[in-house]
């Protein structure tokens, strides 16, 4: 357990590096290994984790597609190498039900069979007239990009994500035709089988996403309603297959092989039924993990179960830490980047909770008892981990759990029973399939009107580190062993999770230009208020920047209510994010756009010694751009401008209004630095020193535009895009200002560098 705890931090170690660390490192760690003999395994498995983790790690990188050859259009011949996502359309989920195919969007993994190309390629083809099915061959033109992804404090790492994943790029496809099946993805090509069996077999079911979660693993078919549904009631880890599902699936069999093994004393003669029953279970949780796709989820627990097995078959349960120790160390060790995914901590977490609960407290207990009981102390114990990795987590979720868990256990091997009758036996099978199916659909309508009766079950929360690792082990003091004094010090421990995060600021303001993408979202906080200009963009069925960006990113910084919402004007990249945000969190007050006090000129109010002014409103006559809310933030001489999509027409209208109200030295930039915008006019009455643009990285629309960095960078102001800086900080005290750029500040191996192709130095 020891050498195992040390090759998880070297890994750990090389994961939280900005480089790779140089060569010797190694040579030192190995030098030390041969002089300190009483350490010498710990130090040489340490080092073996940090190396073989920086081999995985390399590996991908160099993969990847570089930055210098973006946008550039191959024709590339390869393998369809996941089950294809289908999307109707730019505004809702076909949920593979059939129809008209015209519009659909397809998205996939993709795995070239040219070596020089990267081996793993997230695609996209948009208004696909074509059929994709898995495993097949295709020579597709594709448009590839770097992996790159939004980098903002809290907020989902899709860089990280996409390393994780192996994926060397991403693309668009311009067109596609079919080639020769080469024979590979047997796998994928059974899964896509039975995919297509479900869907001629539960014709427009609407269990039928469900089905396909629960026997494939393909949650494809699953739209954002039906995850916000999990999400609330807490019920998200009875779908993704997981753990969880392949343990009730060998469970039943276990159970079904041993009575029915009894019923044959010959038979129990050879072998005795408990080992007949043990092993079926062990072969039919492999069998659901390939059927499921042997994702990193599913290979797991399966891995995990047959090593708890193997210990239970020669005696060694009485000690299953180390059968999770040794499952752990194989996983890790034949994927150092698995560290990464939640699911792997989760999944270890609770299996080794409900050993540890059930040796220390559930003695006594029995039945139907000592499963609510496991169930509740799971919740708590996992309170901190879901917290940490999801910054919140469903107050209704333990009770509902106590009925969910139940009934998932019952229809979940059913399904899969029914399943395999189906493609068996299908007079028999297809009856039974649809009637579980029709129960599956019960309970998913259940847990919708659940989630519709209690919207405010997430209990939203990114707590500090240092308040969840005590939480956590408060969770490990509160269900210790009967007899251990630790109840009190569990309950103040786990208490920390209600403390109170500090402020951002104590004084002054600190202005946070978020990296949404193609749009915008500023956050101001002051020593005990909050304001969101703006939410970013969202589209149905895909990105929202609300959700995915401003959300954690406020939690982060411990703010539950946000004094004040303005939304500049109402094109849907400023505006949203707002409905999920206001979902999440509590709003004060709206302005702008969507509300029912628009921006008004002239307004002004003061937090705690910060200034706020209106410069500029809608009016009649004036596009929805120029009616755009320009907002000023002030405070002891340092001034920051938010202009929203402002064009020339509103710049000279201010010029000539309130010319000496425009200075500030921080400018974010009209209209994401379009060349319709930023006059020279305008940028000598602002005279910023520090410009940001908020645009998306490689953008269709070519934000900035290089007429309007050329005219910043003729006046000496410094420019940066959150595209490709990241989120942006400002602090403003009585120490003056400081600048903090995340794609700096957070970088990791895995974080694309920025271009640097036309900014220049801040100051």
């Amino acid at each position: 357990m020891a050498l195992v705890a040390a090759f998880t931090l070297g890994a750990l170690a090389l994961l939280q590096c900005r480089d790779f660390p140089p060569l010797w490192t190694y040579a030192a760690l190995l030098i030390a290994a041969l002089w300190m003999i009483r350490w010498r395994g710990l130090l040489l498995a340490f080092t073996a984790g940090l190396a073989l983790t920086a081999f995985e790690a390399g590996r991908v990188i160099d993969s990847r597609w570089p930055s210098s050859r973006f946008g550039e259009v191959l024709t590339v011949e390869g393998m369809v190498a996941s089950l294809p996502q289908a999307l109707r359309g730019d505004d809702g989920f076909d949920g593979g039900t059939g129809g008209d195919a015209v519009s659909t969007t397809w998205r996939f993994r993709f795995d070239p069979h040219d070596a020089a190309l990267p081996p793993r390629i997230r695609v996209a083809w948009y208004r696909s007239s074509e059929t994709l099915r898995g495993g097949e061959c295709w020579r597709l033109r594709l448009v590839l990009r770097t992996p790159h992804g939004g980098v903002n404090p809290g907020g989902f790492d899709y860089e990280g994500w996409l390393f994780r994943q192996g994926i060397g790029a991403t693309a668009t496809v311009r067109s596609g035709e079919r080639c020769a099946d080469a024979g590979s993805h047997r796998l994928l090509r059974l899964r896509q089988g039975f995919s297509d069996r479900l869907k001629a077999w539960l014709p427009g079911h609407p269990a039928l996403p469900m089905v396909g979660a629960l026997t494939l693993g393909d949650t494809s078919g699953l739209d954002e309603d039906d995850w916000q549904a999990f999400r609330l009631t807490g019920t998200t880890h009875l779908v993704a297959i997981s753990g969880f599902n392949v343990a009730i699936v060998a469970g039943v069999v276990f159970w079904l092989v041993r009575a029915l093994w009894r019923l044959w004393p010959a038979l129990c003669l050879r072998l005795p039924a408990p080992s007949a029953a043990l092993a079926a279970s062990v072969l039919s949780a492999f069998l659901y993990a390939l059927l499921a796709g042997f994702e990193p989820p599913v290979q797991r627990a399966a891995l995990m179960l047959g090593l708890l097995a193997l210990a239970g078959a020669r005696g060694g349960l009485g000690a299953p830490s180390r059968a999770l120790a040794l499952a752990w160390g194989l996983i890790v060790a034949s994927d150092p980047l698995t560290l990464m995914a939640p699911g792997l901590w989760l999944s270890f977490a609770a299996v080794g909770a409900i050993f540890y609960v059930s040796a220390g407290r559930l003695g006594p207990v029995a039945g139907w008892r000592a499963a609510i009981t496991v169930q509740l102390m799971l919740s708590v114990m996992l309170a901190p981990l879901t917290l940490y990795w999801f910054q919140g987590t469903s107050l209704t979720g333990p009770l509902v759990n106590l009925l969910a868990v139940p009934v998932a256990a019952v229809l979940t091997p059913a399904l899969i029973g029914a399943l395999l009758l189906a493609a068996l036996l299908p007079v028999l099978g297809l009856p039974l399939l649809r009637g579980v199916a029709d129960g599956l659909a019960l309970a998913q309508d259940g847990l919708q009107r659940l989630a519709t009766a209690t919207p405010q079950a997430w209990a939203a929360a990114s707590p500090e580190p240092a308040a969840l690792l005590l939480a956590l082990i408060g969770a490990v003091a509160l269900f210790a062993p009967a007899g251990m004094p630790l109840r009190i010090f569990g309950l103040l421990a786990l208490s920390a999770l209600w403390l109170p995060p500090p402020r951002p600021v104590e004084q002054g303001f600190r202005l946070t230009v978020l990296d949404v993408g193609q749009g915008l979202a500023v956050v101001v906080h002051t020593a005990r208020h909050t304001l969101l200009y703006d939410a970013g963009p969202a589209y149905p069925g895909g990105f929202d920047a609300g959700r995915s960006v401003v959300v954690p990113y406020l939690l982060r910084n411990g703010v539950r209510s946000i004094d004040r919402l303005i939304v500049s004007h109402g094109d849907l990249d400023h505006r949203g994010g707002a409905p999920a945000v206001a979902a999440a969190l509590t709003v004060v007050e709206r302005r702008g756009a969507g509300s029912d006090h628009p921006c008004r000129a002239g307004e002004r109010w003061r937090w705690d010694g910060v200034d706020f002014a209106v410069l500029a409103g809608p009016e009649a006559g004036w596009s929805d751009n120029d009616g755009s809310c320009v907002l000023k933030v002030g405070h002891r001489g340092h001034a920051a401008l938010l202009a929203g999509d402002i064009e020339a027409k509103r710049e000279a209208r201010l010029l000539d209004d309130e010319p000496e109200q425009l200075r500030a030295e921080l400018l974010v930039t009209p209209h994401h630095g379009s060349r319709t915008s930023s006059t020279a006019a305008f940028i000598e009455a602002v005279q910023p020193t520090l410009s940001i643009h908020s645009a998306g990285w490689h953008h269709r629309f070519g934000h900035p535009s290089r007429e309007v960095v050329t005219r910043y960078a003729e006046r000496g102001v410094a420019q940066l895009a959150t595209g490709d800086s990241g989120a942006v900080s400002i602090e403003v005290d009585r120490n003056g200002r400081r600048i903090t750029v995340e794609r700096q500040r957070a970088r990791r191996l895995w974080t694309t560098p920025p271009d640097q192709v036309w900014q220049v130095r801040v100051p």
